[in-house]
């Protein structure tokens, strides 16, 4: 177990450290490398969104266990009155308890992820514009994913750029 819990706490600082890549090499003119998730992050936009979602969730989370409290105070009453009603009918009542409960949360489900979508298309179009002006500036004729690469020359990454290219196009974002 002390061994788990050794390796679990290696791995975590591990995690925890910077990605640093190593440069390889002269850059290749024409090539540039972009990770795409480190932009929005980077971004005032994508920061704004995640602010704006981990505030929603609360107050879904919130509104959820309001709703959660008085439907169970309707199911102890309903157990309460079990005695004096029929078999079947409790059934049918305690059933329609649960579905409204389930979908309540479904409800809940849907507005988070319809905000996160709105959220997401205002970055896309954010980014896509950042991209275009980076994209030609840095006259790049070929632009892939850094993240999935194992090392690269700097010179040939254009995240900063996009990331302040986008601060520039849109810096908060409206997900009501």
């Amino acid at each position: 177990m002390r061994l788990i819990g050794l390796f679990a706490t290696s791995l975590l600082m591990l995690v925890s450290l910077p990605a640093s890549a190593q440069t390889f090499g002269s850059p290749i003119p024409g090539m540039c490398l972009l990770s795409r998730m480190g932009a929005i992050s980077a971004s005032r936009a994508g920061q704004s969104m995640q602010v704006q979602l981990r505030q929603m969730q609360t107050s879904l989370n919130g509104e959820l266990a309001q709703r959660r409290a008085s439907l169970d105070r309707e199911r102890q009453a309903l157990e309460a009155r079990q005695s004096g009603i029929a078999p079947i009918e409790f059934q049918r009542q305690l059933a329609a308890l649960n579905q409204r409960a389930q979908g309540i949360e479904q409800q809940q489900n849907a507005r988070f992820i319809a905000a996160q979508t709105r959220g997401q298309q205002q970055i896309d179009r954010a980014l896509n514009d950042a991209l275009s002006r980076v994209i030609t500036r840095s006259a790049c004729s070929v632009v892939m994913e850094r993240d999935h690469a194992y090392g690269w020359n700097n010179a040939m990454d254009i995240t900063g750029a996009a990331a302040r290219e986008m601060d520039s196009v849109l810096q908060n974002i409206v997900l009501q």
